[in-house]
């Protein structure tokens, strides 16, 4: 497990209880912005990714819409398919829109 700090625990524990709290609303924007998909067909990863891109576009103003879908597309070149970051930037450019 690798070292973080107190307040890294803290804020990433806060982080997944915000989108634990908002999960319905974000998984049907998800399935609202694709065609023929549903929460199961999604890789765990990009799930993952997604949820927490659609959580700082929708909720958390601290964060612009911008840096949310680059990180959120890096994060899926790194731990996802090949083609799993372009998936990724689709979905998220449609909800922003």
């Amino acid at each position: 497990m690798p070292d973080i700090t107190e307040d890294e625990r803290a804020y990433i524990t806060t982080k997944v209880l915000a989108i634990a709290d908002k999960l319905e609303e974000i998984d049907k924007l998800i399935v609202d912005n694709t065609e023929g998909w549903t929460i199961g067909r999604i890789g765990k990863a990009e799930l993952a990714i997604l949820r927490l891109a659609i959580y700082e576009i929708k909720y958390d103003e601290d964060i612009p819409e911008g840096v949310a879908i680059n990180e959120a597309v890096e994060i899926a070149k790194t731990y996802c398919e090949e083609k799993a970051n372009k998936f990724v930037n689709g979905i998220l450019a449609k909800i922003v829109k």
